[in-house]
C-alpha cells in the first residue's frame, strides 16, 4: 500500500499519462530528458494545465510521488549492496545504519563512558561526546 494517498476515480483525462512522463523525465540523465512542453504535448495537453496539476492538484501530486517511490524501490537491493560493501570497508556509520536497520541498535541505547583519569567533569564528557557524535554525522 501507498503512503501516498489518491483517489484513481478523480484523475482527469491524460493525469495518469502526464504523471508518468514527468516522473520518467526525473530519473531521465538530463541530456536526454523531454522538456514539459513536449510533455504537454504528447499527453495532449496545455503547459499551462500541466503546470496547474504538478503545483495545485493534490491528487495528482499524489500520483506522481506514488510512482517516483515505486521506482525507488526497485533501487533498494542496489542500496543495500552499496551499504553492505561500506561495511565491509569498516565505515562505522554504515555499521550503525545496519545496526539500526536490523534494530539491534536504536536512538534510545545506553552510552557508558568510563573516564579512569576522572579529569572531566560529567558535563565536560557530556560537551566533547556530543561534538564528537556532531563531526560523524
Amino acid at each position: 500500500m501507498s503512503r501516498f494517498k489518491y483517489d484513481e476515480t478523480a484523475f482527469k483525462p491524460n493525469q495518469r499519462e502526464a504523471a508518468l512522463a514527468l516522473v520518467e523525465r526525473e530519473f531521465t540523465p538530463t541530456k536526454e530528458r523531454k522538456t514539459k512542453d513536449q510533455i504537454a504535448e504528447d499527453c495532449g495537453i496545455s503547459r499551462m494545465t500541466l503546470h496547474r496539476w504538478e503545483t495545485g492538484d493534490p491528487n495528482f501530486i499524489a500520483y506522481k510521488n506514488h510512482l517516483a517511490s515505486q521506482f525507488i524501490d526497485t533501487k533498494l537491493p542496489f542500496v543495500y549492496s552499496k551499504l553492505l560493501d561500506s561495511i565491509k570497508s569498516g565505515s562505522t556509520k554504515s555499521i550503525e545504519l545496519y545496526l539500526k536497520r536490523i534494530g539491534d541498535l536504536n536512538d534510545q541505547s545506553e552510552l557508558t563512558i568510563t573516564d579512569k583519569s576522572n579529569t572531566m567533569s560529567h558535563e565536560e564528557r557530556k560537551k566533547a561526546l556530543l561534538a564528537r557524535l556532531e563531526k560523524e554525522s
